[in-house]
């Protein structure tokens, strides 16, 4: 799968608690530490992306037009917005913010329609 098909699939799978949709699928969240664990670190038929390194899934996401937001704070006001699963929000310095006009929750055709930059 591209790199967007891949990306929209785990937003949406029960398997991934390291990335999930907050603000209604406006942007997506990823709890960097246990991303790296979670995603990045499979090989073998698991395998998610053709990466091993957060500056490399960050350069991913910039040449397909998601830019990182530099304050989270005002995202999410409540705990309503971490996965259920977990037991305690991961600290604010693991939580990376992505947002793209065109990469949402509830366009399922978007990942073909988003253009890298």
């Amino acid at each position: 799968l591209s790199f967007l098909k891949q990306l929209w699939k785990i937003t949406w799978s029960d398997e991934f608690q390291s990335i999930w949709w907050v603000d209604d699928g406006v942007f997506v969240a990823i709890n960097e530490e246990m991303f790296k664990k979670e995603v990045l670190a499979r090989r073998g038929l698991g395998i998610v992306f053709e990466m091993e390194s957060m500056e490399c899934f960050h350069r991913q996401l910039d040449l397909c037009g998601l830019c990182k937001l530099p304050e989270v704070s005002d995202l999410s006001k409540s705990g309503d917005e971490f996965p259920a699963e977990a037991a305690a929000p991961a600290p604010r310095k693991f939580l990376c913010f992505y947002y793209s006009p065109s990469f949402k929750r509830d366009h399922p055709q978007l990942p073909a329609r988003c253009k890298p930059r």
